[in-house]
């Protein structure tokens, strides 16, 4: 999926890729989209991932064009005009375990990051008329075709997004990223390791299984002492 990087710095997604797996019509503004990548990814995907592996994928993931590239990309985008200082984002640019992430559960949480920052954006904008609805505000004299909902429906829907949606995803790739760490050392998260590689997280006294698979490279290289 090869998209012109209009935004000019090093980003994880595009907003094709926003579209393709966020909850949302496919006839919304993708300006709103776009100018919420930054945001998003900033606010909730690099602390996730970690300052290290964050900026490392983003830079993998885009490229600028050049007079040594740029015979290739207009055969593969010949109707976009490229120039040198262009930045092409395409997941085909990541490596074989940064791919791997990437569909597996960088992509999907990455969207509805995205997502949840564009709300405020899709409930009120700003126009040569000052702060206005995206579409009338909902009341007893707009009753029919799309309005806005009230500000409180607004607020419910981003803490359910974040508490239903986004906070598992990250959950979930935490937990993945651990049990797969040594194919990704630029992840520096916890991992329920000390500094000897030594588990310290338990759940209770009980230890079943103490010496099963002391070597535990598949997850976070440390055992349970």
């Amino acid at each position: 999926m090869y998209r012109i990087n209009p935004l000019l710095r090093d980003v994880l997604i595009t907003t094709d890729e926003v579209i393709f797996h966020a909850p949302t019509k496919h006839t919304l503004d993708p300006r709103t989209i776009q100018q919420s990548i930054i945001v998003a990814e900033e606010r909730l995907v690099r602390p996730a991932l970690g300052d290290g592996m964050y900026y490392d994928i983003a830079r993998i993931k885009n490229q600028e064009i050049t007079d040594d590239n740029r015979g290739g990309f207009l055969q593969l985008l010949p109707e976009a005009g490229l120039v040198n200082g262009d930045v092409i984002n395409a997941m085909e640019f990541l490596s074989v375990d940064y791919l791997l992430l990437w569909k597996q559960h960088l992509w999907k949480l990455t969207a509805e990051c995205v997502m949840l920052l564009s709300t405020p954006e899709a409930f009120v904008q700003f126009s040569s008329a000052g702060v206005t609805h995206s579409v009338p505000a909902s009341g007893p004299m707009t009753t029919a075709g799309e309005v806005s909902p009230t500000l409180a429906t607004v607020k419910w829907m981003m803490d359910k997004k974040m508490m239903d949606r986004v906070d598992p995803l990250m959950e979930a790739m935490h937990t993945w990223l651990c049990a797969n760490k040594r194919k990704y050392p630029l992840y520096k998260k916890d991992c329920g390791c000390d500094t000897k590689g030594v588990a310290y997280k338990r759940k209770s006294d009980l230890v079943l299984g103490l010496y099963d698979d002391v070597d535990n490279h598949e997850n976070c290289n440390c055992y349970e002492d």
